[in-house]
């Protein structure tokens, strides 16, 4: 892009006036490389600058970008949900993880119209893990099957089912929640923590590394505050929590391709070993369950995994591509 055309453009784009086409133009110029991103920036400030007399309400830019990114269309009525394949659609991870924007007034006029609510979904799929920046700059890693979502006019409410490991951006004006299908959930301004909190299980498991954790029940009554080296457990059904001291830092391996497990039954063991590996294991009723496993998985294969577990639990196996059937030997 010519540096005459496209100093004419991003004026025009920041006024408004572009069409969809040269959007798209824009998008793919800023997110080419850091030296691009580094002159839209100065050529936004320069232009909020120029605004700032016509403009009273505070310009949040990163969640505007956000949005801009995302690319969400106009929706009416209920809230629609924006489907973000993390995995393939890499020009949109680039513009989250960059995340620079717009001002927030402009952004929503200019795509949302008058919608009240725009749901940003992403989901790591069975067998996968994915790191995701949010629009307020918080890391946060998706364990397989792990759905997080938010609504893009506010980024630092999420919510999430499966397994995830945050670095929460310390903003103490505006705290970042977590909320799960179960009705408890965290509040914390800057931390470092794993929530597992995947459907069907009776305990939503939070495990702090950093920072503080404030545990809210079913009913937004406080439970407790979770300090470093701390594990919460939370009783779903009872909405009980018990609080114990634990070494954090096995809980979170996963996010760097490592799962470790101590003293775990087999029937609690298929779930974990389903979503690492993607694969659907049909587990035998005659499996005795009082077969505990401890053991650490790297690069091991299923195969491998399935022969180290045979040392200890008497009980054969076969595979069939994703399918496998462990029956009691």
């Amino acid at each position: 892009m010519e540096e005459s055309v496209r100093e004419n453009l991003l004026h025009r784009f920041l006024n408004k006036e572009t069409s969809e086409p040269e959007n798209a133009e824009i998008l793919n110029w800023v997110s080419a490389s850091e030296e691009n991103r580094d002159e839209f920036r100065k050529a936004h400030e320069i232009f909020q600058l120029s605004k700032r007399n016509k403009f009273t309400s505070e310009i949040d830019i990163d969640t505007a970008w956000n949005k801009l990114s995302s690319q969400i269309p106009k929706v009416k009525g209920k809230p629609k949900i924006v489907y973000l394949d993390i995995f393939t659609k890499v020009a949109v991870a680039v513009l989250i993880i960059f995340a620079v924007g717009f001002g927030s007034i402009w952004t929503n006029e200019h795509f949302f119209g008058q919608t009240k609510s725009a749901i940003i979904q992403f989901e790591a799929p069975k067998g996968e893990k994915s790191k995701i920046v949010l629009a307020d700059g918080s890391l946060v890693w998706l364990n397989s099957q792990t759905i997080l979502k938010y609504d893009a006019l506010n980024p630092r409410k999420v919510s999430i089912v499966g397994e995830a490991y945050f670095e929460v951006k310390t903003d103490r004006a505006n705290p970042f929640e977590v909320s799960t299908a179960s009705g408890m959930k965290l509040k914390v301004t800057g931390t470092k923590f794993n929530l597992r909190n995947f459907a069907g299980e009776a305990c939503v498991e939070t495990t702090l590394d950093e920072g503080e954790v404030i545990i809210e029940g079913i009913n937004s009554e406080q439970l407790t505050v979770l300090k470093p080296g701390q594990q919460a457990r939370y009783d779903i059904q009872n909405n009980r929590l018990s609080v114990s001291e634990v070494s954090t830092e096995i809980y979170s391996l996963w996010k760097n391709n490592e799962l470790r497990f101590a003293d775990i039954s087999f029937s609690e063991l298929v779930p974990r070993i389903e979503r690492w590996y993607g694969v659907s294991i049909d587990l035998d009723s005659g499996i005795s369950n009082k077969d505990r496993f401890t053991m650490t998985i790297k690069t091991e294969s299923i195969r491998e995994l399935l022969n180290m577990m045979k040392l200890t639990s008497k009980f054969n196996y076969d595979i069939n591509g994703a399918q496998i059937k462990i029956h009691a030997k």
